[in-house]
């Protein structure tokens, strides 16, 4: 049996090459069938396949960020879930830094960063061994004049209790530098544990790790949403405000008219200057007095509180406050270490003096116990009670933070010395970015944090190229399909037409004794010799598009770029499928040979 199918075998070779030249157009018409299936799955696969190494081979592709920083703190817990969603994570307590750089006029951004962020690892580091490291960008490194291994020095600068400006030189080793096209902004990545320290150096705390010194000894100072402003005598022209705002202000808005402050003068002209997504200081409300004075007004200022309540602490009776601010002079005194007095309206007389107020802190909620003085006061309206100026801002501080309150030495106290409120997060790959994605919003959501409902993320690119790749497959199979329909007949056609031109060779085996369904195989074994040899010749003139495609669009993908692409899983998978299926197609076609009366062909 094993003879007859070899000899059956040869035979085909032999028909093939007896009949070369009909033997070589079919193949070649073949061939014309398979190389447009090729060539399309090529460029199915070289245009898509480019556009998602572009967005692999860039970590801002597989980045997740807050829209903004928060200004509450992130719960720890909900930052480990998303520590474990990523492979790189770098919290920090703000988003970024503008620190100076000796040699430069300009300050620089600075951004957290790790041995483990993507953007480090692209920059091809030189050994890391401590802290005092940096990576820089192109830009950067050709205004100074600096490569890797050279220094670079930092000068932290802040003011001192005195107003004094403060200066501190740090130098750094430059581990690497990212190209244009990679970083085009002038940016330097610092590690995130350094960053946060300078960060906090700057606010007035000291950095042992740094050997930075601090100059304030409480780390709870009063914390304000805006500020309202007074004139009385020069009125306020809007064209100096704007010429204000263009300065260095804490505010980037124009002041509104404000008409709710009680029991303010009559004459008086106020206005709101309120913060975007911030807080400001006393030390802000200063600069702001001395611009104003620059500009020839006498302003009044009263600090400016939003949306906190304090809630009686009694169980069997439910009353809530607002926090409302008043001139100074209208406002209860503050005494540090004593209880807090604060004042209430006529209507709330019964609840004056000593009482236990709720505030509710950080973005989960907790309510610290405020124990605290009440008094009445004509200038405050029913539902509101007015706290001190610095004990408003205390509250708004401790709101925002997260704080506990120590009834003995009456005084806040942070609950966690992390304040993480920005993030740096990484997805594996691009595959796994909207996975990344969803848990940060899903995270906003059970948190109400805004900063997390919307993440910043490049989602959408990859997204669209996603889309567009299932598009391009759609139409590539639709045209397969089409070819494989046109295969199924030319094959057929092929085996049919060998079959009849060789019925009598045919017979005459038969004749001999070999079966009919070993007969069958002369065709099919022609058929797959063809098809191979079409498949050889497309494959043939793919390479051949792909080298001609290369050179006339390396303007448009560069040297190293081929816009053809063809995976040898795909190209394997391609051949066993028209294999198979030209397989399939010769023996259906081959199996007319069953019907064949041998003896009525050699009677003839």
């Amino acid at each position: 049996m094993l003879k007859d199918y070899l000899y059956i075998a040869v035979l085909a070779f032999r028909d093939i090459s007896h009949e070369r030249i009909l033997s070589f157009c079919m193949a070649c018409s073949l061939g014309a069938i398979f190389t447009p299936i090729i060539i399309l799955l090529g460029l199915q696969q070289g245009i898509i396949g480019n556009m998602l190494d572009t967005l692999e081979s860039d970590p801002a592709s597989r980045l997740v960020r807050p829209k903004f920083m928060s200004q509450s703190p992130i719960p720890l817990d909900s930052l480990e879930v998303i520590q474990q969603s990523g492979v790189a994570f770098i919290p920090s307590e703000t988003s970024h830094l503008l620190l100076d750089v000796k040699g430069l006029h300009d300050s620089i951004n600075v951004v957290p960063s790790s041995k483990q962020d993507p953007f480090v690892i692209q920059s091809n580091p030189i050994a890391i061994k401590d802290n005092k490291w940096v990576v820089i960008s192109e830009p950067l490194s050709k205004k100074l004049g600096k490569f890797k291994g050279n220094k670079l020095t930092l000068l932290l600068r802040r003011e001192t209790n005195a107003n004094y400006p403060e200066e501190v030189p740090m130098d750094f080793t430059i581990v690497g530098v990212l190209d244009s096209e990679m970083m085009p902004d002038v940016k330097i990545y610092l590690p995130v544990d350094v960053f946060n320290g300078i960060y906090h150096w700057r606010k007035g705390y000291e950095i042992l790790d740094l050997g930075l010194m601090g100059n304030r000894e409480n780390n709870f100072h009063p914390e304000y949403d805006g500020v309202i402003t007074g004139f009385y005598h020069k009125k306020p022209k809007d064209e100096d405000f704007r010429k204000m705002l263009a300065g260095r202000l804490p505010f980037s808005s124009m002041p509104k008219v404000y008409t709710e402050l009680m029991s303010a003068q009559i004459h008086s002209d106020w206005r709101l200057w309120q913060t975007v997504n911030n807080t400001i200081t006393a030390s802000d409300i200063q600069v702001l007095n001395n611009v104003l004075l620059n500009y020839g007004y006498d302003p009044q200022f009263v600090p400016y509180i939003k949306d906190i309540e304090l809630e009686l602490n009694k169980l069997d009776i439910s009353k809530t406050w607002h926090i409302y601010m008043l001139p100074e002079i209208l406002s209860p005194r503050w005494d540090k270490g004593a209880k807090p007095i604060l004042y209430i309206s006529s209507e709330d007389q019964d609840f004056s003096g000593e009482q236990q107020l709720l505030l509710k802190t950080g973005i989960k909620g907790d309510k610290a116990k405020i124990p605290v003085l009440l008094e009445v006061s004509d200038n405050v309206s029913p539902g509101s009670i007015v706290a001190s100026h610095h004990f408003s801002g205390l509250l708004r501080t401790a709101e925002r933070l997260g704080a506990t309150y120590n009834s003995v030495q009456y005084a806040f106290s942070l609950n966690s010395k992390e304040q993480v409120r920005y993030f740096r997060v990484y997805s594996e790959s691009i595959e796994q970015l909207d996975g990344l994605v969803q848990i940060v919003k899903g995270i906003g959501d059970d948190l109400g944090l805004n900063a997390l409902k919307e993440p910043v993320s490049r989602l959408y690119e990859v997204q669209k190229i996603r889309t567009l790749s299932d598009y391009m497959q759609k139409i590539y199979f639709l045209i397969a399909a089409i070819s494989g329909v046109s295969t199924v007949f030319a094959v057929s056609a092929s085996v049919y037409a060998t079959v009849q031109r060789r019925c009598k060779d045919l017979a005459y085996l038969n004749m001999l004794g070999v079966d009919k369904s070993t007969i069958i195989f002369f065709p099919f074994i022609k058929s797959m010799i063809l098809i191979s040899i079409g498949l050889v010749i497309s494959f043939v003139a793919y390479w051949i598009f792909g080298v001609l495609a290369s050179h006339w669009f390396v303007d448009l993908l560069g040297e190293t770029t081929s816009l053809t692409r063809l995976k040898s899983e795909y190209a394997l998978s391609l051949i066993v499928i028209v294999l198979s299926l030209g397989g399939i197609t010769s023996l259906l076609a081959g199996s007319f040979v069953n019907r064949m009366d041998s003896q009525r062909y050699i009677h003839e």
